[in-house]
């Protein structure tokens, strides 16, 4: 009897193995692949959009007025330029007769201008500066001066800047 039991009880392991086998779920892997692509961008702004300098060769000879210029980039390193358009007093030219300097300095590893250099038609306000920032600002002065040698009048010029990123 206790062989017929033995037996049974041997049949019912197997038995109950081979359907617990059959009960499990199959797992499998499968792998994805995550392409992306990131864009570069740069945001550069200027503040204050307006400089008003007033001068004149006894009481004030010299003016000097600042702007920020604000970039935001995800480039490993940019720089920014000056252009300027004509700058005369009738017919006088303040660029090129030396009467407007830029100063700039860097916020970070570039480099600025330094000290105040003469205005010419274009200039580096800002080379080589590192990138990847969500918010850098670089100081601009600017420096008017005169003498009796530059007649009165008003006079107005556009400064455009130009930021460029690295790749």
């Amino acid at each position: 009897m206790k062989s017929r039991n033995l037996t049974k009880i041997t049949f019912s392991l197997i038995l109950t193995l081979v359907l617990g086998i059959s009960f499990v779920t199959t797992v499998s892997a499968a792998e994805v692949t995550v392409d992306a692509k990131i864009g570069a961008k740069l945001i550069f702004n200027a503040t204050p959009k307006k400089l008003k300098m007033s001068v004149d060769p006894v009481d004030k000879p010299t003016a000097q007025h600042a702007q920020r210029l604000m970039v935001k980039t995800n480039a490993p390193s940019y720089g920014i330029t000056a252009s300027y358009g004509s700058f005369e007093v009738k017919d006088y030219g303040l660029i090129e007769n030396g009467n407007l300097k830029v100063q700039s300095k860097a916020p970070d590893s570039g480099s600025g201008t330094g000290d105040p250099v003469t205005v010419e038609d274009e200039i580096e306000i800002l080379a080589g500066e590192s990138g990847r920032t969500n918010n850098e600002f670089t100081p601009v002065a600017y420096q008017l001066s005169v003498d009796f040698t530059v007649p009165f009048g008003d006079a107005s010029t556009t400064v455009v800047y130009t930021a460029t990123m690295s790749t």
